[in-house]
Order: C-alpha cells, then structure tokens, then sequence
C-alpha cells in the first residue's frame, strides 16, 4: 500500500459511487471504457430505504468487467441502532455480496451531522456496531468481510477517532473546495491533503461527476492491492481468463471446450451442459482443462458453461455454444416445399439456415429440446435469444411463415416469433393476452380480432401466418394446425433479425419467447389454403430437405430417364455419374425451382452410378 501522499503513477486504479440519484440507466460497458476498475451503488439507508436501481446497478456493472460493492447510509442520528441498520443492509444486499470475483467489501457512508449531545466517542462506537456486524453476518455466511468506511475529511477529524482505523479510509475530499471543480490537483499525482484519524487513506473521493454520474474515486495503490484489500475472497478467488469458445462441427468429429483459471488451488471444475452439470474434476491443481466431446452427435448440441470454484468463492464462465452439423436427410412421408421457400431453419442441432445461410447466433439461456421433427429451438423466456448473422432484409407482402410450436408462457408481457425490432410476430401479444399477433412498434399491436386466438400450453402447433394484399385489401391470415383461424385486416413485411425476442433500438432485448420452434420456414409469396394443409400433414416427416431419386423408366432408343427430387428453391440440382464409385464426372445441372425434375441419359455398356447433390 503506498503511504501517505505517495502517488503511483498512471497506476492508480479509478472509481465511482453511485445511486439512485443517478438512475438505472448508467451504461456500465461506457463507464469501464471510460476507464472505471472499481464502483460501490448504494443499498440502504436507515431501517427504511431500498435503493430501487441497487440490483441493476449490481448486475450490470458486473457483467461490465467492474468491479462494485454496496453501501449503507448511517443514520446514527436517528434511535434506530446499529445492529439493526446492519441486519437491514444485509438482508437486502446479500445476495450481491459473495465470492463470485466481481463483489467489493460493503462500505459504511458516514456523512450525517450528528444529533446534539453526540461526541466522536459515540459515533466511532456506532460505526464499529455496524461494521463487526456485517462482518459476523457475512462470517454465517462463509465470507471474510472487511468494511470500508466512507466520510468527509472534516467530518473525520471532528465526529470519529482512532478506533474506526481499523477499518479501510474511504475520504472526500475536494481539492479546491468546490464540487465537480477538480482544480490542479489531479488523482493519479495527487491526495486528499488530511486522513486523520487514519495513518493513511485507501480512497480518494476526488469530485462529485464523472462518466456514470456519479462520483469519481481512486485508490491509492495499485489494481492488484486494491484487489487484495477489497474483493471479498481476495485475490485468491478464481478468476477465468480465457472462457470457452463457441464451435461449429460435423456429426462424429471431435469437438471440445477449454478454460484457463487463476486463483488459489486446490480448483474445482464443474462443466454445464444447458445449465445441468454434466462433469466435475475436485483438487485438480492446475489453472487450466479441456473437456473433450467425443463423437459429437446432435444431442450434444446446446450451451457450455464452467463453474471453478476454491476456498475463497467461485466463478461462472460464459456460455458456449456447440453446434453439430450432419448431411441433410428425408423421413418416410416427407412432402416436396411449395415454390418460394427463402429461409428454413431445421433445428436439429444448429441454428443453420438450410435454404439462404441466414444462419442464426444463439445467447444466453438457448438450447435444444425435443422437437416435432428431431430438435427444436429452446427459448427460456428470460434471456435467450437467436439473432441471424447475415442480416437478412425483411420479406415484403406477400409472405408466407410456418412453424411448429411448443408454448410454455411468457414471463415477459409478450413473446416473438420473429422479429426485426419494428415489425414483430407475436406467439403472445402485448399486456400479457397471450393471443397471437402482429405488432410495429410505436405504431399498433394486433390480434385476429374476429376469431383470437391463443395457442395451447404444453403441445405442438403449427402456425402458418400469410400476408397478402394491399391498401383496403391487405390481409393477414392465421392457420392452425393447417385450417384457418382468424384474419387481420392489416399486413405488415416480415422482419426476421432475431427469433425468440426482439431487440429494440435504444432499449435491448424485450418479448422473450418461453417454449420451442421447430421447422421455421419463410415464403416470398402467399401459400394456399391447400399447401398450408399438406404442410401441416406432413407432420415430424416435414419436408423433403435432400436430393434423392425416385424412380426410373425407360424410353425410346434405349434412353433411361431418372426422376428426382429434394429442397425446393434456389439450390439446383447437380447429377454426377461415376463408373467406380470414386470419379465423379458432372452430367447434368437441373432446375430445382418446383422441387422436381426429370433427365434423361443414353446409357453406355459399362456399370454406371449416379448421385444428385444440392447445390
């Protein structure tokens, strides 16, 4: 620790302190740009205040990369006790004071002019009550605490001795006097200029503005004192340098995630698999693991998280995602797609669109579930989310979408299908109806009015939505289960940027789908009553997705003539012949635009193979 007036150059970590005053709208990715290492949010005051931004304020600093701490308001001028304000700040705050590498010791705010009659004797008395105990409250709870203690530099000389020393010097102190008017002095080279009671101070609260709001702290020491003297669980907690990388493989290939960890050993790895611990490695004394996927099958696909964990706390790794691709295939009932198919995301182990390589992104909480055909896309109603990597433009009138869902009900006020963050199609629409709708944002929210709708819980439904018209004739059509359900009176284009929620500009993510998607598919043109019916009967068959031969006949001059069939759209199809199974020769390049095609060939002496691929 430096000493008094020691100044660390450019080394000296920076701070805020922030609140309520301040609002829940402090960007905290902005605040660490900026340069912010440490903040500390208030959670209380007295018996009777719960600061309404301290969760957020918590979580999102966090989840920034800074490091943040709660405090407490001392009211020793009011009959309320010390013991009792330190059991109502740890009642609140204590489920954000833990080892998880990221908590700063609680601080104590010391600030109040006491009442008459009060002598610094009594006041330090108060201010040690209330730190011994959070410090046996977090003692109970497995934690070594360390308060800090936050005051004036006049106010410390006046109402507090020598035995609050024991305790970390938080200290205000202006340098000209004049709040949010730094003078010359700066932070990194100068200091507080009076720590008594202290021999020293560990924090300099230098003016009352800064890049959250709030105000602007340093501490006098360097990023891994600082570390040493206030992260609960200290320096010894493990940290994750290196989280694990999202992955893309074949279906059988080796696959894998890794991690690299500093803190104390013995460490204790517990790897996740969608949340649930799949394997766990105790006293492993190294600060790093792979954990190996052999054979990676689709049932592998989904989210990758570790848990390390050592005497002194534990740390949660961000998720990864595993994706599992394998050749295309049709089931026995497959149907060939109507003309017009742009977008078709299968599910069944990645997020790949099969059509146009809008492929999707998965965050947080995604997974794979069981689906109507194979996997599904898995939406937990809070965080997770899929966003399309190519940015695919929204589809004008007319347009076609099919899927199957499997609705659990939203937490939220409404769920998304699809969405652009202007134009959203709703699985439950806004103000918690539930109905399925149509939603543009600012402007109205939709339902099929003459027959709303909500779809079941707990149970497969395919939905087709089918926008046609325009002007007084613009329309909107829900098919359930392949029969019409109800009709909007509007139409709106298609947005299809994210599935499962929708990111609105300026706000984030909001409508978070709770349930499954399976077999999303999206039409440039209106489908029929009748294709919507023969998609729907398709049922866990679904679709043709791959090239296969359906027959042969033979014709004139000794000419055979091949039938084929496979993904419907853009994709042609591409005949090769081989005579050993090994040289393959291009024949033929067919349109694959109705799903189906005919050629024909003249057959020579020799045994000859033939295969059709897409593209």
């Amino acid at each position: 620790m430096a000493g008094p007036g020691r100044a660390v150059a450019q080394n000296r970590p920076m701070g805020t302190d922030v609140s309520s005053y301040q609002g829940g709208g402090i960007d905290w990715t902005n605040v660490r740009n900026d340069g912010v290492f440490f903040a500390w949010t208030k959670a209380t005051e007295g018996v009777d205040y719960e600061d309404a931004d301290f969760a957020i304020n918590e979580t999102n600093a966090k989840a920034a990369g800074v490091f943040i701490g709660a405090y407490h308001f001392a009211h020793y001028d009011l009959t309320n006790g010390a013991v009792a304000e330190a059991n109502y700040f740890w009642a609140f705050a204590k489920n954000y004071i833990k080892n998880d590498t990221w908590s700063l010791m609680p601080m104590l705010d010391v600030e109040v002019t006491p009442t008459n009659g009060s002598t610094a004797a009594i006041v330090s008395a108060w201010v040690n009550t209330w730190c011994s105990n959070v410090v046996a409250l977090g003692a109970s709870n497995g934690l070594a605490l360390h308060p800090v203690i936050y005051t004036g530099t006049s106010f410390a000389g006046t109402w507090l001795n020598s035995s609050v020393t024991q305790w970390s010097a938080w200290l205000a102190a202006y340098p000209d006097g004049t709040p949010g008017d730094y003078g010359s002095p700066t932070p990194q080279t100068s200091n507080p200029g009076n720590w008594s009671p202290w021999s020293t101070w560990n924090i300099w609260q230098y003016g009352d503005t800064n890049w959250s709001g709030g105000d602007s702290d340093v501490f006098n020491g360097t990023t891994n004192q600082f570390l040493q003297l206030f992260l609960v669980g200290s320096t010894n907690a493990p940290r994750i340098t290196t989280n694990p990388v999202t992955i893309t493989v074949a279906q059988g290939a080796e696959a894998g995630f890794s991690v690299s960890v500093t803190g104390g050993t013995p460490l204790y790895y517990h790897w996740l698999f969608d949340g649930t611990n799949v394997a766990s490695v105790t006293n492993f004394n190294t600060n790093s693991l792979f954990y190996p996927i052999t054979n990676a099958q689709s049932t592998n696909a989904g989210n990758y998280a570790v848990q390390v964990s050592n005497a002194y706390g534990s740390s949660l790794s961000t998720v990864a995602f595993l994706s599992v691709t394998a050749p295309l295939s049709n089931t026995t009932g497959s149907v060939i797609a109507p003309a017009g198919l742009v977008n078709w995301w299968p599910a069944n182990g990645n997020a790949i669109d099969i059509v146009n390589n809008n492929n999707g992104l998965p965050a947080n909480g995604f997974f794979y579930a069981p689906g109507k055909s194979g996997l599904a896309f898995h939406f937990d109603g809070s965080t997770s989310y899929l966003t399309m990597t190519n940015s695919p433009a929204d589809v004008a009138v007319p347009w076609t979408a099919c899927m199957w869902v499997y609705r659990q009900q939203t937490p939220q006020t409404s769920a998304a299908l699809l969405s652009d963050g202007t134009y959203t199609l709703k699985l439950e629409q806004y103000e918690n109806t539930h109905e399925v709708g149509l939603t543009q944002l600012s402007v109205a929210d939709w339902i099929f009015t003459n027959s709303s709708y909500t779809v079941p819980l707990q149970t497969w439904t395919h939905l087709a939505f089918v926008a046609s018209g325009s002007g007084a004739s613009a329309l909107t059509t829900l098919y359930v289960n392949g029969a019409q359900q109800g009709i909007i009176n509007t139409n709106l284009p298609l947005g299809r940027l994210t599935m499962g929620a929708t990111d609105v500009s300026g706000i984030g993510y909001v409508d978070y789908l709770e349930g499954s998607m399976d077999e999303v598919m999206i039409f440039n043109k209106a489908l029929t009553a009748a294709q919507i019916q023969a998609i729907y009967n398709a049922g866990s068959a679904g679709l043709v997705q791959a090239p296969q031969f359906l027959g042969i006949s033979a014709g004139a001059n000794g000419n055979l003539t091949f039938s084929l069939e496979g993904l419907t759209g853009s994709k042609n199809f591409t005949v090769y012949s081989s005579s050993n199974l090994n040289n393959w020769t291009i024949l033929s390049t067919l349109s694959a635009a109705a799903g189906s095609n005919q050629f024909t060939i003249s057959p020579t002496n020799a045994a000859t193979f033939y295969r059709a691929v897409q593209p």
